[in-house]
């Protein structure tokens, strides 16, 4: 019973932390594309 809670509470984390990177992995993804169309980078 116990095994089974801790098991949804890691897969929980796991989860958490999924999002949180692929939050942080969009907003520097977006920041790289406005300031390659801005053309701060000539390329």
């Amino acid at each position: 019973m116990v095994d089974q809670k801790e098991r949804k509470r890691k897969r929980a984390l796991i989860i958490l932390q999924v999002v949180i990177y692929g939050y942080l992995l969009a907003m520097f993804g977006i920041q790289l594309y406005m300031s390659f169309t801005r053309g701060w980078w000539d390329l």
